[in-house]
């Protein structure tokens, strides 16, 4: 059997959003921007799923707005603060998402200064290094709320509080834990939402902003002004139908996932025991695990989970054939060496013990192949 435990990657869209999606295209066909009857009636559904949203998060629906994903989201709010502020100044972790990374990057050769945050080696942000960091010229800073390779949640209450009083706002990507975990947004002023990582279609996200920001993309002025481009109507529905699903499910949820991830770490620690989990002993998300291999890389033993109907990812990129070893593992003090042995398990709803039990079986089996063969 196929088990897949790539979950913070991309996850299976949900049964009830697949059977919709013929009806919302027959039915909601018309352009939601349109003053005629067939118009209006598909801008009325857009706007159900805002308020369905809003009433889920206890947000004012003016501050939802719908993009095509978490990387639009991301710059968007990072670019579109920064030109609203004259601050030339961003704190961002170090353990970020590229889509924040790369926009921080960017912002660096138009002159803006850019900070980066020390975590310690479990993955938190160092929080004495942060209230050294503040300056009068701080206009943000950018902290993941829960780590997308490793799981490890922020203590995003205690870092409000800090920049709260310095008047600084707290942008967090929000990617990995929204509706999957317990979060406080009132500690956060900006955050962003990918629909394919909560059981929705892919091209379709959202943004929350509680400030002013400038819009990204410029047009027709949809969305209140700050996405222009008339708007995925589908992708709106799916996302929304989505998190209805995951708000009326997600206490069973999250109490399956975190026997899921619980129940793996404990197995796979008795079937190699000289095996590292990543930020063990901190709090981490339910859906996460990251693993450390002795002696074994990690490209090599994807590949061969692959073929055996395991899938899951690796802790490293691979650029024209070279492996990279993971930024975020880096930034915790692990070696080159030791980063490009880590591999990521991450669960979802649609997972079961058994393939848990499995999956088990068949990562020793190929380690302990690698690992004859490589020795």
């Amino acid at each position: 059997m196929d088990i897949y435990l790539d979950n913070a990657s991309t996850t299976p869209v949900f049964e009830e959003v697949i059977k919709q999606l013929p009806v919302w295209t027959r039915n909601f066909y018309a352009n939601p921007n349109s003053i005629h009857k067939l118009g209006q009636k598909v801008k009325n559904e857009i706007e159900k799923v805002r308020q369905n949203i809003a009433n889920i998060i206890n947000e004012s629906t003016e501050n939802i707005i719908f993009t095509s994903g978490a990387t639009e989201s991301n710059n968007t709010i990072i670019k579109g603060y920064i030109e609203k502020t004259k601050k030339r100044e961003i704190l961002i972790s170090s353990i970020e998402h590229k889509s924040v990374l790369n926009v921080a990057k960017y912002l660096a050769k138009k002159g803006i200064k850019i900070k980066f945050l020390k975590v310690d080696e479990n993955g938190k942000i160092d929080l004495d290094y942060l209230k050294k960091s503040l300056s009068k010229e701080t206009a943000l800073a950018c902290i993941i709320h829960t780590n997308n390779e490793t799981g490890v949640k922020q203590d995003i209450k205690e870092i409000s509080k800090i920049l709260k009083e310095h008047e600084i706002p707290l942008f967090s990507d929000t990617v990995q834990s929204f509706i999957k975990e317990d979060i406080d947004f009132q500690d956060i002023d900006f955050y962003s939402v990918s629909g394919h990582k909560i059981n929705s279609i892919k091209g379709i996200g959202l943004l929350v902003k509680k400030k002013d920001l400038s819009p990204l993309i410029h047009g027709g002025g949809q969305e209140n002004g700050f996405r222009s481009g008339t708007q995925n109507v589908i992708g709106i529905l799916a996302i929304g139908k989505a998190i209805e699903i995951w708000d009326k499910n997600k206490e069973e949820y999250k109490k399956n996932l975190k026997q899921l991830k619980e129940t793996f770490e404990t197995r796979i620690k008795e079937e190699i025991p000289d095996i590292k989990i990543v930020s063990e002993k901190v709090e981490r998300a339910n859906s996460i695990s990251c693993l450390i291999f002795p002696k074994v890389d990690a490209q090599s033993l994807v590949i061969s989970l692959g073929r055996q109907g395991v899938y899951l990812s690796s802790g490293s990129a691979c650029s024209s054939g070279t492996p990279t070893p993971s930024h975020v593992l880096l930034a915790y003090g692990y070696s080159e060496e030791e980063a490009l042995k880590a591999i990521r398990v991450s669960f979802g709803v649609f997972n079961s013990l058994e393939e848990v039990e499995e999956s088990v079986l068949k990562i020793k089996k190929s380690f302990e192949k690698i690992y004859k063969f490589s020795f």
